[in-house]
């Protein structure tokens, strides 16, 4: 019996030891997504982007070749693992941080941009398949919530810390040296990480065992897409967090710049206190879940927050919220975005074990489809409103606009938020297990294995 204890111990003091090397990928990913903000201007002087637009471009890649990855990367999660997967996108992004850091043009810049972005975009839905395997089911949504936590660090390590290396070291040198940790992290992975329990118990067979049959995709696949509430989980990603994100990641600075008045330094301090309630709320409210054993009703009651949120924004004060109250609106709008971390555990919770990868991807679908939809769209609306004022070069949008962002914004929430009143309380259990009388063990039996 102490012998018994003593590998269980062990078990699990390595499972939290691969899941800080995924992490670190992670953390990565968040990274190369907010760093190209500091280091803009340098990529305008040296590669003589003339058109902002190209400027755009070349940030909004990174958005899009995400997106497109995350129902392959659920197909490769399922069938490759989360070892392999993660180790083959962490190269490609440290060879895409090295071709971005070397480019001579800019071709070779949205090429390197790309490829990091190829590369990064499978470590997430990798992780929550290696949490499945290594977790137990009631710790799930508290360890998505501290990945959420983790990749929020990435997004402070991609603002000051990079701006101080780039000084230091020039754009291109701190780029190489992040390919070169990127690197040394894809090769952490393949030495340290395991799939699963029993691919340690049975060495590297197990592992090879694994095959990609593309018919077998195509049935996960398949399999993931006919389950119509996997449509209810894309609306609540997109709501929850990919509408908050296309804000305070593209508009919210110009806002508070132009609105109140203040510097860029100031108003990235209020970007900084949603980033501080995203770091808090995604273990927050995933422990507290997993805690309650409810998904739906936290879920809700973040999805009403967030639109007293937007209602504030809009409404108090023709929409310039009083300077005091910003900090704490930012703050709370942060917090709420940990609900992502909620529909995440859904997700594993209302298919078949057999698809968690796909499935989770498809629900990771939804924030960066929000994203790419309102980014745009809000631009759209600003210039829509906008009357004409321009000030060094530089459009100055009257408040009248940014209301009606705000009314846009709430406008899409409340759609999500109606798409979530139809998701099923799963009580932190798998309920397609349930719903098709299927027993775990013949139900888990992954389709991959040869």
């Amino acid at each position: 019996m102490p012998k018994h204890s003593g590998q269980k111990q062990n078990s699990h003091t390595l499972a939290w030891i691969m899941w800080s090397i995924l992490a670190l990928a992670f953390l990565i990913g968040y990274f190369h997504r907010l760093s190209l903000a500091v280091v803009m201007d340098y990529l305008i002087l040296d590669f003589k982007i003339e058109d902002a637009a190209v400027a755009g471009s070349l940030a909004a890649i990174y958005a899009l070749v995400y997106m497109i990855m995350q129902i392959p990367t659920g197909l490769l999660a399922d069938s490759w693992g989360t070892r392999k997967t993660v180790t083959a996108g962490m190269l490609v992004a440290s060879g895409g941080s090295f071709i971005f850091a070397l480019a001579p043009n800019i071709f070779y810049a949205f090429l390197g941009r790309g490829l990091v972005a190829l590369g990064v975009s499978v470590v997430f839905v990798c992780i929550l398949k290696f949490q499945l395997n290594w977790f137990k089911p009631a710790q799930f949504a508290t360890i998505t919530g501290l990945t959420g936590l983790i990749s929020n660090l990435g997004v402070v390590l991609g603002t000051t810390p990079l701006s101080l290396l780039v000084v230091s070291s020039g754009w291109r040198n701190s780029f190489l040296i992040i390919a070169a940790v990127t690197f040394i992290t894809a090769l952490a992975c393949w030495l340290v990480v395991r799939d699963s329990p029993e691919e340690i118990q049975k060495g590297e067979r197990l592992s090879a065992t694994q095959t990609v049959n593309f018919r077998q995709l195509w049935e996960a696949l398949k399999n993931v897409l006919k389950n119509y509430r996997n449509f209810l989980l894309i609306a609540g990603t997109f709501g929850i967090y990919g509408i908050l994100i296309a804000f305070t990641g593209t508009w919210s600075i110009t806002y508070l710049m132009q609105i109140y008045g203040f510097s860029r330094s100031v108003a990235a301090n209020f970007i900084l206190m949603a980033t501080i309630g995203m770091c808090i709320g995604f273990p927050l409210i995933g422990f507290i879940s997993d805690k309650l054993r409810r998904r739906k009703q936290p879920l809700l009651l973040l999805f009403l927050l967030q639109a007293v949120i937007w209602c504030l924004f809009f409404l108090w004060n023709g929409g310039k919220p009083p300077e005091n109250a910003l900090y704490i609106l930012f703050f709370i709008m942060g917090i709420t975005a940990g609900a992502s971390a909620l529909v995440i555990a859904i997700a594993k919770e209302i298919n078949d074990p057999s698809f968690s990868g796909t499935a989770l991807s498809v629900a990771n679908t939804g924030a960066f489809l929000g994203m790419s939809i309102m980014q745009p769209l809000l631009g759209y609306i600003l210039d829509l409103r906008w009357n004409g004022v321009v000030v060094e070069g530089t459009k100055i949008y009257p408040l009248a606009a940014y209301r009606g962002l705000f009314a846009a914004c709430l406008a899409f929430l409340a759609v999500c938020l109606f798409c979530t009143l139809f998701i099923k309380e799963t009580y932190c259990q798998n309920i397609y297990l349930q719903d098709n009388k299927s027993s775990p063990a013949n139900s888990s039996q992954n389709i991959f294995a040869e």
